[in-house]
């Protein structure tokens, strides 16, 4: 029970902090594509066949597996509910075993806990479930565990999102200096292997090999090459500083006592946060999510340096109110923002009411296909990939072409954002069909904020 106490309470933070947005119909255009495609997946269509997108399907298994035995939406806040659980108890132990410092421990727990609800982890985005797999392979090598099982949980991680690769160098050097012993480089690489090899084995038996190849590495190696921009960067790191400017700074003055004392606890767990960093900017659009991933390192190096400090209580507090008050104040506004009417919730509600025969749902969130329980006219869900310049070359389709086939099928409701966006990188041509179709074909149906409902004639 001792072992398992500090579990229960991370978990039980976890679950009391996310409660408020239990049942919120979505706060990232992401998390109802994975919803969906998960959906799919349970109904025996494969993912990718009927829904596209360019990440690995552990996201969409662990989606499915929470939505077999929990309803709507909540499936999804569950499983974020659970894995930030399970991230921060995985913290707690990497924590504790690299300082032997309990106290040490429960500050970097808490701190994944507090940390997890801005950079949009209030969201069900695959960041904090691919970090928790990340932080699960740290722990089996500090724990002594076989060298394939923690490459597994490294493999796990990288199913889920594949920037969780940056990490692999770190956690397998880390592996060789606890162990010294070259030849688990073997053991450990064959675990990482696996859950891939068993994905490619999937697919083959389904005759589905090229899709999965089309979809998790050309498209891929399209997105990899879009353009960087200072502009991007600089936003980046302002809001990163504003959120967990005390987290970092703690690291930054870790990593210096560490440049002095060179022992593992110090050490480590900055070059740890080095490598998920270069994993956050490996996209170059660095979206607020993407810096999940360098949490749990911040987390751990917020725990060493709290273990290194001298045991002076004033010492002590005067670092977690520096540390934490900035990721205090970031949770307490994304909770707000979270917690606003659910709009699109509602407007659910209404269209599943009158039982649509069929929707296209063209610039608004996704989620409304599964609350209105009706099946989407496309492959491409998420509506920037057609509505937007980037994604159509990303994904290989033709956006017009698509749209107009779409329209062609003359969907019952058409659902839009109101107004509509304008930015320099919406697809000006995508518009102007909708708005063409939508002046001829149908009538306004229903208003919300930030959402028209369009009936057909």
């Amino acid at each position: 029970m001792n072992r398992a106490f500090p579990a229960l309470v991370l978990l039980a933070a976890s679950v009391l902090t996310r409660l408020p947005v239990l049942h919120r119909s979505v706060l990232d255009w992401d998390e109802s594509l994975y919803f969906l495609m998960a959906q799919q997946w349970r109904l025996g269509h494969l993912p990718y066949t009927t829904i596209w997108d360019n990440k690995p399907i552990g996201i969409y298994a662990i989606f499915a597996a929470f939505q077999a035995v929990i309803p709507g939406v909540a499936a999804m806040r569950v499983a974020s509910m659970a894995f930030v659980g399970l991230l921060a108890a995985t913290v707690y132990g990497i924590t504790a075993r690299l300082t032997a410092s309990r106290a040490a421990a429960w500050v970097a727990g808490a701190a994944l806990v507090l940390g997890s609800l801005s950079n949009d982890g209030l969201s069900a985005n695959t960041e904090l479930f691919m970090a928790s797999f990340t932080a699960l392979a740290v722990l089996a090598v500090l724990a002594e565990a076989p060298a394939w099982a923690a490459g597994l949980a490294l493999g796990c991680a990288v199913m889920v999102k594949e920037v969780a690769v940056t990490e692999a160098p770190c956690i397998l050097l880390l592996l060789l200096y606890q162990r010294r012993d070259w030849r688990l480089a073997f053991p450990f690489a064959l675990g990482v292997a696996a859950p891939l090899a068993a994905i490619l084995a999937l697919y083959a038996a389904n005759g589905e090999l090229p899709l999965w190849w089309a979809c998790n590495v050309q498209a891929n190696l399209r997105r990899a090459g879009s353009t960087f921009t200072a502009s991007t960067l600089r936003w980046a790191a302002q809001t990163q500083a504003a959120r967990w400017g005390g987290l970092y700074a703690a690291s930054l003055a870790l990593a210096a006592l560490g440049a002095r004392r060179r022992r593992l606890a110090l050490v480590f767990p900055p070059l740890w946060l080095l490598c998920a960093l270069a994993g956050a900017a490996a996209a170059k659009s660095f979206y607020d999510h993407y810096f999940l991933q360098a949490l749990p390192p911040l987390c751990v190096c917020l725990g060493a340096l709290y273990a290194a400090l001298p045991p002076r209580p004033v010492w002590r507090a005067a670092l977690l109110l520096a540390a934490l008050a900035l990721p205090l104040r970031a949770a307490q506004h994304a909770l707000r923002d979270a917690t606003v009417p659910d709009t699109v919730a509602t407007a659910g509600a209404d269209l599943e009411a009158r039982h649509p025969a069929s929707l296209y749902v063209f610039d608004s969130q996704p989620i409304l296909y599964a609350l209105t329980g009706t099946a989407p006219p496309t492959r491409y869900v998420l509506p920037s990939v057609l509505t937007r310049k980037l994604l159509p070359g990303v994904a290989g389709v033709d956006a017009v072409a698509e749209i107009t086939r779409i329209l062609a099928s003359q969907p019952q409701f058409i659902v839009r954002r109101a107004p509509a966006p304008q930015d320099p990188l919406t697809n000006p041509a995508a518009y102007a069909l909708l708005d063409a179709a939508l002046a001829q074909n149908y009538t306004l149906w229903r208003s919300y904020p930030g959402i028209a409902v369009y009936a057909r004639k």
